[in-house]
């Protein structure tokens, strides 16, 4: 390297040019980069990778939600007045659908035979009372063909009896008939003494007590007459027993089975040309007009439920739908690994919507009352297990609040803690703003709600 002097007079270090110098500074650059490179790469990867800038939360340290109007408006939100009310405190449980009693009819033949004649009634049909479910032909087994001859013996004995009876009611008959027609001659008789008898003792031939003896003898043969009348009367009225039928006679005989109520077939348990034993049920209806709602209450309960209390019914087959019915009765028995007694009550299915077998959540109106703040079904929402709601605590503020529910009573639901009177609650929109609250970034979402 030489000092050379610039134009203004200063000294300035300059490189000799000659090849081997050229080559040192070229090594020294490349050693420079070298060093250089590998934090440049770190530092390129890292801006590469490195994310945008995170989003304030939505729920700041005071706990209030942050919700723009704009936001608002997008998801329609709808809120609802907290109000306090006195409400007639309520009991659940969990019933089932039953059978009303005398509705349920299992068809069954006296008689043993063979289904031959159908078509039989399908399961969910409805039958009315009378109607032909089947013919059934009788199939006379050996055990069954000795039980007829035995009986058989037994009528022709008692058709003898019978015979002699009837020839014995005929001969006093007969002899009736002869006894009234003697006492028409005695009495015709007596009639004609006691007048001439009158008569002479009027001409004063014939003594008072001759007449009045010959009178006597008159009214005795007249009463005479009359209890032969009488006698052949009741014999007339005796019935003559008929011959008995052989028990045999209607052996092999075709027998309708006919529906003794009417319903709805709910069991089919036999098929045309299937063999069915007498009392072997070939199917089962239940009317569905009325059945009962089954539930077990606790004993701690009991006191609670009353005659006068009305109870409400909700399915899962028809959860917009809520049934009322009337208290029947309360079991007597308690189950004493449950500790509950069964209490029923009856529930109008004009339109048959509850089906026998079906679960139904069962809320009892109890006769005590408690104040509590009533809200929309709609406005609490679960997270985590918790039931939470979203107050209104300005225009674009909300607070998201835990809360303890009580009872629903029908689209709205009682609060025991959590919310005062007169406070504002989302309803429309109270899912929308946890997921805001949850993922703030991503701004609402669209709802179908209207």
């Amino acid at each position: 390297m030489n000092a050379q002097l610039t134009e203004d007079g200063s000294k300035q270090a300059s490189f000799d040019k000659s090849p081997w110098r050229k080559r040192g500074i070229v090594l020294v650059a490349l050693s420079l980069i070298a060093i250089a490179a590998p934090g440049y790469l770190v530092l390129s990867r890292r801006g590469a990778n490195e994310e945008a800038p995170t989003i304030p939360a939505a729920t700041n340290a005071g706990g209030a939600v942050k919700f723009l109007m704009e936001q608002q408006w997008r998801i329609r939100m709808k809120l609802a007045l907290v109000e306090e009310r006195t409400i007639a405190r309520q009991i659940t449980a969990t019933g089932r659908v039953i059978p009303a009693a005398n509705q349920h009819a299992a068809v069954a033949p006296a008689i043993s035979g063979l289904i031959e004649r159908g078509p039989l009634p399908r399961l969910g049909q409805r039958v009315t009372a009378g109607q032909t479910i089947a013919m059934l032909r009788q199939i006379m087994t050996a055990a069954d063909w000795s039980q007829i001859r035995a009986a058989q013996a037994q009528t022709q004995a008692q058709d003898a009896q019978v015979a002699l009876e009837t020839a014995r009611l005929e001969a006093e008959r007969r002899d009736a008939d002869g006894q009234i027609e003697a006492a028409r001659v005695r009495l015709e008789q007596a009639r004609r003494e006691a007048d001439r008898a009158r008569a002479l003792h009027e001409q004063q031939v014939l003594p008072k007590q001759e007449a009045e003896r010959a009178e006597t003898q008159s009214k005795t043969a007249q009463a005479d007459y009359n209890a032969a009348v009488l006698r052949r009367k009741a014999l007339d009225e005796a019935r003559t027993v008929a011959p008995f039928k052989s028990a045999g006679d209607g052996a092999n005989e075709a027998h309708v089975i006919r529906a003794p109520i009417s319903g709805v077939v709910t069991k089919v348990n036999k098929n045309l040309g299937e063999q069915v034993a007498a009392g072997e049920a070939i199917l089962e209806i239940t009317n569905l007009d009325t059945v009962w709602v089954e539930a077990p209450i606790f004993e701690r309960d009991l006191r609670l439920v009353t005659g006068s209390g009305k109870a409400s019914f909700t399915t899962a087959a028809w959860p917009g739908q809520e049934f009322s019915g009337t208290l029947l009765d309360i079991g007597n028995v308690i189950d004493e690994q449950k500790r509950t007694a069964h209490v029923i009550f009856s529930v109008p299915n004009a339109g048959r919507a509850l089906r026998i077998g079906m679960q139904a959540d069962v809320r009892i109106e109890a006769g005590e009352s408690v104040a509590a703040m009533m809200i929309p079904r709609e406005a609490v929402v679960e997270d985590e297990g918790k039931k939470i709601v979203y107050v209104l605590l300005s225009g674009e503020e909300f607070q998201r609040r835990e809360v303890k529910l009580g009872n629903e009573y029908g689209e709205k639901v009682a609060v025991l803690e959590g919310l005062k009177a007169g406070e504002r609650v989302v309803t429309q929109g109270a899912l929308q703003m946890k997921l805001h609250e949850l993922n703030p970034g991503e701004g609402p979402a669209h709802t179908h709600e209207t």
